[in-house]
């Protein structure tokens, strides 16, 4: 049997800023880098697993004011050594069986803003992995 989880209630933290309320959309990519090892006289290539690579993406609805996650979006490409928190489940503070949750420094790599006349302003955003 295999568990499914139905992102009803996701968090996401991005440096200290919940932006879950703006968010509809979330992604963790999570990889280690596939490095060649092929010797003379192997007639298959043989990878080694190598550095650790995550990227997340997310996306929304643009909210202006100061409960709006735009300034801290904007500002925030280029940004290096922020934290970002991932869960796919609600939390509950002071609870230790919240569910699984995901943390890690990113660098906030895209802000992007745009859409079609009639269209509620999306944005998306991206961050790199810098560290755990």
């Amino acid at each position: 049997d295999m568990s499914v989880i139905v992102l009803k209630n996701a968090k996401i933290l991005l440096g200290g800023l919940d932006v879950s309320g703006q968010s509809n959309r979330v992604a963790l990519e999570y990889s280690a880098e596939a490095l060649d090892a092929t010797v003379f006289g192997a007639s298959t290539r043989t990878m080694k697993g190598g550095l650790k690579v995550a990227r997340a993406t997310g996306a929304g609805f643009w909210e202006a004011g100061t409960t709006g996650v735009d300034e801290l979006l904007f500002a925030g490409v280029g940004t290096d050594d922020v934290v970002l928190t991932l869960f796919p489940e609600a939390i509950i503070e002071g609870s230790t069986c919240s569910g699984a949750g995901f943390a890690f420094k990113v660098t906030q790599s895209q802000y992007t803003l745009g859409g079609a006349v009639g269209d509620l302003l999306p944005f998306d955003f991206a961050v790199e992995s810098r560290g755990v």
